[in-house]
């Protein structure tokens, strides 16, 4: 039975670069264009109901 193998890669700052211009950078939905902060709607809707309720 063959173990999971972890690859590492290590790029130079301009292959970085390259590849943060194509499909952008952590964090962004498309280069240059920044994620939306991601919200646990669940959590506010049971917080509000217990303020009404209490």
């Amino acid at each position: 039975m063959s173990e999971n193998q972890v690859h590492d890669y290590v790029l130079s700052p301009d292959e970085l670069k390259e590849i943060w211009a194509k499909y952008g950078k952590p964090g962004e939905t498309a280069p240059g264009t920044k994620a939306t902060k991601k919200r646990n709607n669940r959590a506010q809707t049971n917080t509000q109901s217990n303020e009404k309720t209490g």
